[in-house]
């Protein structure tokens, strides 16, 4: 995926980059285009076209933008919509499972949810279920900016890091593609792990779900 799209963007002005950026990631997170299209991917590619540090800068700042235009939507929708989200038909194709574990993320620190991000397909869900559930649009989004600025800020300097090598030694391509996924990979078991094995202490919640 990495150097297929690569060459097809390389030749594109950042204009057209970071539009294309934009729209994706507002979608991302507000009508689920990310649990088709991990947005890991979407970073890494959108970055390795950056051929200058403003132009990553631009990106980045980009990213984050649409992050919040998404979170928002999503948690409108979830708190709009609620259960009906998710046993829509493409609640069903997502998985009970999943959802089940995108709730579990507000049974623990703010932390969790900045750092569910990192976890592809679950950070597309967790605004409409921070929505649903009935957590502050404020306290929601602190934590979703949080996680997101240092989610787009990594992949997309990732992204922009490999293109930079892969143009400077076009034989390197495959190898350093192969890189990028294998660190994203790596990043994505870190982050699950930590989930995985802690949970906030009890009473400490910082919202309350409405009675």
């Amino acid at each position: 995926m990495f150097d297929t799209a690569l060459d097809a963007l390389a030749g594109q002005d950042l204009s057209v980059v970071a539009g294309l950026l934009m729209v994706f990631l507002t979608l991302d997170a507000s009508v689920g285009i990310g649990l088709v299209v991990p947005g890991d991917g979407v970073l890494l590619v959108a970055g390795a076209t950056a051929r200058s540090a403003g132009e990553v800068l631009a990106l980045i700042g980009t990213g984050v933008l649409a992050c919040f235009a998404g979170a928002s939507g999503g948690h409108f929708l979830g708190r709009r919509y609620g259960a009906r989200l998710r046993h829509s038909r493409l609640g069903r194709r997502v998985g009970e499972e999943r959802w089940e574990r995108a709730e579990r993320l507000f049974e623990r620190s703010g932390w969790a949810l900045a750092l569910a991000y990192f976890l592809p397909v679950l950070h597309a869900l967790t605004p409409a279920v921070a929505g649903t559930v009935g957590m502050p649009y404020g306290h929601f989004m602190r934590w979703a900016m949080l996680g997101s600025t240092a989610w787009v800020s990594a992949y997309v300097t990732l992204g922009a890091v490999a293109g930079h090598v892969a143009r400077r030694h076009a034989e390197w391509l495959p190898p350093v593609a192969v890189a990028a996924v294998i660190a994203v990979l790596a990043i994505t078991a870190v982050v699950r792990k930590v989930l995985n094995g802690g949970r906030a202490p009890r009473g400490r919640s910082a919202w309350r779900r409405p009675r």
